[in-house]
């Protein structure tokens, strides 16, 4: 299994607060060596929304074709995210 596959499966079952998702993915990433913590960006992507899932769009590097898509939906009172999927796009 790669570096990014360990990291997506890590991902996978993160739960972190609302405010923090961002945070916690890019540390992921960078402790799985995927990539420079400085070089990955997180971002909200309305784009990728399904059902009540927000979506969250990964950028990596130059070099890496890769694009990581989350799908996170936030608990009852907003205080805590789940990662209902995360995949390539």
């Amino acid at each position: 299994m790669s570096r990014l596959e360990d990291a997506i499966d890590r991902i996978k079952i993160l739960e972190c607060p609302t405010g923090e998702l961002e945070k916690r993915v890019e540390g992921i990433l960078a402790n799985f060596e995927v990539a420079d913590r400085e070089k990955i960006t997180v971002y909200r992507d309305v784009r990728f929304d399904r059902d009540e899932a927000e979506a969250y769009s990964v950028n990596l590097p130059a070099g890496q074709d890769e694009k990581i898509v989350i799908l996170a939906k936030s608990g009852l009172d907003d205080y805590v995210v789940k990662i209902l999927d995360v995949y390539i796009s």
